[in-house]
């Protein structure tokens, strides 16, 4: 992933909102490309598939492709040595192993998803023509605000105390887990978790 300077600023590997974290720290990085190889068949190889096939974000503008790295950054609106330049190191850490800028795949996380690359099986190089790139904006996933609750799902007016048979869970409610996002599924593991425990309460004559 590279900003309008045709630089790398982070690890790509990081779970997503905190990469969005990252992403939005600075101007320069909004919109982002996100550049790519022939490995994969065209297609992006990420967990999350954007809606639509390459040819539709081709020709929509979303992706652009080029025969050379030098091509794609001017189909992108970059520097051509630049990008290279950041082409080659990102390179030469998937040979070594090491990302020496950001640490991509020392981290279990970031390896978790990844099934090719050696000796660092979440650095694979970018080498096989035609070279895509994808553009990347932030958006909205889901909501850390809401009704707050207690641990029976139950609504809390303003002094705290239960609203009588009002409950909540889901992105309806503030999250349980603060500001921090453990990881994917989060939020639907607690939704099931709070609407079992709104059931119980209900149940139990509460």
């Amino acid at each position: 992933m590279v900003d309008q300077d045709g630089e790398r600023y982070g690890n790509e590997c990081l779970p997503y909102d905190r990469f969005g974290r990252v992403m939005a720290a600075a101007p320069e990085r909004t919109p982002s490309w996100f550049v790519f190889d022939a490995r994969e068949d065209g297609r992006l190889p990420a967990i999350a598939m954007p809606e639509g096939d390459a040819a539709a974000h081709l020709a929509a503008g979303t992706w652009v492709r080029a025969d050379t790295i030098e091509g794609l950054a001017e189909a992108c609106g970059l520097d051509p040595a630049t990008l290279a330049a950041t082409v080659e190191r990102f390179n030469g850490f998937a040979a070594s192993g090491v990302d020496e800028d950001f640490g991509r795949g020392t981290d279990e996380y970031d390896t978790f998803f990844a099934s090719a690359g050696s000796p660092n099986k979440a650095l694979v190089p970018v080498d096989t023509p035609p070279y895509v790139a994808a553009r990347f904006v932030l958006s909205d996933l889901g909501t850390k605000g809401g009704l707050v609750t207690d641990a029976a799902a139950r609504v809390l007016d303003e002094s705290g105390t239960p609203i009588p048979g009002l409950y909540a869970a889901s992105n309806s409610t503030a999250s349980v887990f603060g500001s921090s996002y453990p990881g994917p599924g989060a939020p639907l593991g607690a939704a099931m978790t709070f609407a079992s425990l709104a059931v119980e309460d209900m149940l139990g004559g509460s």
